[in-house]
């Protein structure tokens, strides 16, 4: 058991016992001088009854009790949105052209390692991806990047690139560029996320938005607590992770 999960016992426990013994202190004193007090003025004394103080203390600490359940359950739903709301989700950027020159990754050419990162080479028929796991989950890199290559005959193709987790999917869509690089960022994300790679035979943008893809594959990726990433696709379990 955690250190603050101890300090979540001790700490109200404490101060309904405080409560306890303080009420009932106070409560007994009274009790005593109304009984006194009925005992001078005799039987004919007008005294509204007391409880017994063993009762008052029962009622006391299921009271305090209560409202200190209901004070904690009201700060963990206010601190679960916190992190819900600060939370970051798998996203996709894209470095190709200009944008790739100007980043870390300047002079990538599809294939090349990149220091940092395990490489793993993947093909769905024609179509070659290079996958890059981050080394270190901490470093403040993209977690996934990945280079698709057509080496098929067709003369008109476009990728269309998406991530897909529990809340949401983005997708985008671009041209072949075998030297561009898709990069996957996932914050403090844990957990499982998806990425597509459909492949079109237009560049029809109509087509791309509303028609399904000519082919389609899909990198199913988990990020568990520790950093550890799997892929089943790539091979990558949890007991390989370097």
């Amino acid at each position: 058991m955690s250190g603050i999960n101890i300090l979540s016992i001790i700490i109200p426990t404490g101060i309904v016992l405080i409560e306890a013994v303080t009420g009932f202190a106070i409560y007994k004193a009274m009790y005593k001088r109304k009984i006194k007090k009925r005992l001078a003025e005799g039987r004919e004394a007008d005294i509204k009854p007391m409880m017994s103080p063993v009762k008052f203390i029962i009622i006391t600490m299921l009271s305090t009790a209560l409202i200190w359940m209901i004070l904690l359950s009201l700060f963990n739903a206010k601190m679960n949105k916190q992190k819900r709301e600060m939370a970051v989700y798998p996203s996709l950027s894209f470095y190709r052209d200009e944008k790739l020159e100007d980043s870390l990754f300047a002079g990538y050419k599809f294939g090349d390692e990149i220091k940092g990162y395990n490489r793993f080479s993947k093909q769905f028929g024609d179509v070659k991806l290079e996958v890059y796991i981050i080394k270190n989950s901490y470093d403040m890199f993209p977690t996934v990047l990945v280079a698709s290559d057509y080496v098929g005959d067709k003369e008109t193709v476009t990728f269309c690139e998406g991530v897909k987790y529990r809340f949401h999917s983005e997708k985008w869509g671009n041209d072949v560029c075998p030297d561009s690089l898709t990069a996957i960022d996932v914050g403090g994300y844990k957990g499982e996320f998806t990425l597509e790679h459909n492949v079109y035979y237009t560049d029809d943008a109509e087509k791309l938005i509303n028609e399904p893809p000519d082919e389609s594959y899909r990198l199913d990726f988990k990020i568990h607590e520790s950093g550890s990433i799997a892929c089943p696709q790539l091979g990558l379990t949890v007991d390989s992770w370097d």
